[in-house]
């Protein structure tokens, strides 16, 4: 899904992997805060109608963000992802090394629960170890839901 009518989201493509059960968001350049706000409209909405349990944010092309904006992002969409799923939802992040550190060094982690669900998120190097880790998160969780139902039963 390419955004339409709006420059500042020409370099934001939110696409569904099938074959993995991923919502892909790729962001790439440079943007301000109006556009962040703009682009995460564009995947809540996405979010909405999937209710995807992997998500994959690829911003190894985009340059850093205002920490302003990083907050916004920590306090208002990953929650808001967290309750429209109800589920634990995987997140993994794509970002030059010299990135992660800004990205978490505001959370406290209330922010990625809700309830008794969890938003995980994992910071990856490349887009393929980010797909890996998801379907690997995923795979437990199976395997830790099926055998809280076997002893349940």
């Amino acid at each position: 899904m390419q955004p339409e009518g709006n420059s500042c989201l020409e370099n934001l493509d939110i696409s569904y992997d099938a074959d993995n059960e991923v919502l892909v968001v790729n962001w790439e350049g440079e943007i301000n805060s109006e556009c962040i706000r703009n682009g995460y409209t564009l995947l809540m909405k996405r979010v909405q109608l999937l209710r995807p349990r992997k998500i994959l944010l690829d911003f190894h092309n985009r340059l850093s963000i205002r920490r302003r904006d990083q907050r916004w992002v920590f306090s208002y969409v990953f929650p808001n992802i967290l309750s429209t799923v109800g589920d634990n939802v995987f997140l993994a992040i794509v970002l030059p090394v010299e990135l992660y550190h800004g990205l978490v060094t505001d959370i406290n982690g209330d922010e990625l629960m809700n309830g008794n669900d969890f938003l995980i998120i994992h910071h990856a190097l490349y887009r393929a170890e980010a797909i890996r880790w998801l379907n690997d998160m995923e795979a437990i969780a199976a395997r830790a839901s099926y055998a809280g139902v076997s002893k349940g039963a």
